[in-house]
């Protein structure tokens, strides 16, 4: 087998992306999309512990333990068995491992279970040409994860060529001990090409994923004293105002500490900036934040973020008629920005005209508002009931001809 690296390669899958993020997750949430195409380990092909050539495997090292190795142990809680034990603090160790059948790669899942972010690259070996091919690779330091995630499971960047045969390149260094208890290698006798594909929506929310997990973004915010991590491409691409904000030469230039917003609390911006990434709110803002929302979003001219808290706020005034007076002060004084909720709320108001009218926040507005409110309510209140009318006549016009109709047809027949 080659040692050598390469990604020099024109049948890849470019759907997928062999992106630095690490798929943590716990065992019982992992879902294998190829079923009846698992495998673990077959032979320990190489090993660089304690080996001084590149085509053995030094004995009692251990690594023959992941050979057949599924992850039972890792399931069962009793066992301190963490398999495969590397222990060194000084340079990387290469780890090749074959598999009983070569096919095309969709997943390679590694069942850590001591000291979890040792690996650093993953690689499958293009036997026709003796090279071997990159899948995943780490480009950041790694960060300590907690031990309860062990299972690792990285998006692969994924080659239309069959290999039953990958190497692991795994970095100790950031602790004395690592522990790996089984290898599971997932695929297909066929090539998916659609096996990664995401929707836009999907690929989004893993992005605002990404931003509260701090990885690879490029801009940070200072609200309330708290630094917000964000991806700059985002904000530009979906909003002009962080367009203006973070493309400005001078911000481009020497703008490298966090941008202070002093204009907004941190949860209302946090809920900002979920909507710019994933183009909804959380279904539980209470009104006070969605008239947050209202205000700010109209500030930097987010219309779409305006309209969902628009839609918030409607949710609010029908479950709760005490909030409708409070409302249209504000939005009657913030005319035009608001009127399609203005609207919203004169309807509400034709619907509910006599209650309404008998609050007391309605007695203390102003003869004008009183007169508005009124006015526009009234006027609704008579259009529906005129449409209703023109329906109901309708149907009975409708019914008296059915009717008639039905009569000839029976005189016709005697």
């Amino acid at each position: 087998m080659s040692s050598s690296s390469s990604t020099d390669i024109l049948d890849i899958d470019t759907s997928s992306q062999s992106e630095d993020s690490d798929a943590w997750v716990d065992e019982e949430e992992t879902t294998d999309n190829t079923v009846g195409n698992e495998q673990w380990v077959n032979l320990i092909e190489f090993c660089s512990v304690n080996s001084k050539s590149d085509q053995a495997v030094t004995k009692d090292t251990g690594v023959k333990k992941l050979c057949h190795a599924t992850n039972t142990a890792v399931e069962d809680p009793d066992t301190d068995n963490h398999g495969w034990i590397v222990t060194n603090n000084n340079r990387q160790e290469s780890l090749v491992v074959s598999f009983e059948r070569s096919i095309f790669i969709n997943e390679i899942i590694v069942y850590e279970t001591l000291n979890p972010g040792g690996i650093v690259k993953l690689e499958m070996l293009d036997s026709a040409r003796d090279i071997w091919l990159i899948m995943w690779q780490r480009r950041i330091p790694s960060t300590k994860h907690s031990a309860s995630h062990h299972t690792f499971k990285p998006i692969l960047r994924r080659y239309r060529i069959q290999s039953n045969t990958i190497r692991l390149t795994i970095d100790p260094t950031h602790s004395n001990q690592i522990g790996i208890q089984a290898i599971k290698l997932l695929g297909s006798n066929t090539f998916d090409a659609k096996f990664h594909q995401k929707s836009l929506p999907s690929a989004m929310s893993d992005l605002y994923e990404q931003a509260q997990k701090k990885l690879h973004t490029d801009v940070q915010f200072l609200v309330d004293n708290e630094i917000i991590h964000a991806h700059r491409n985002v904000l530009c691409f979906r909003s002009q105002y962080f367009r203006s904000l973070l493309l400005n030469d001078f911000v481009e230039k020497s703008q490298r500490k966090p941008i202070a917003l002093t204009d907004i609390t941190k949860s209302v911006f946090h809920i900002v900036l979920q909507f710019i990434y994933t183009g909804t709110y959380p279904a539980d803002i209470s009104y006070d934040t969605a008239m947050e929302l209202l205000i700010y979003t109209n500030k930097i001219t987010l219309v779409s973020a305006k309209n969902a808290a628009m839609e918030q706020l409607g949710h609010h005034l029908c479950v709760n008629h005490d909030l409708i007076i409070t409302t249209y002060d504000f939005v009657k004084k913030t005319s035009p920005a608001f009127d399609s909720l203005l609207n919203f709320i004169y309807n509400l108001c034709a619907d509910n005209l006599n209650e309404i009218c008998r609050k007391e926040d309605f007695t203390k507005l102003d003869k004008d508002s009183m007169i508005d409110i009124i006015c526009h309510s009234t006027e609704l209140r008579d259009a529906k009931a005129a449409e209703q009318a023109a329906v109901t006549n309708a149907e009975n016009t409708n019914a008296a001809e059915t009717d008639d109709d039905e009569e000839e047809e029976e005189e016709e027949e005697e």
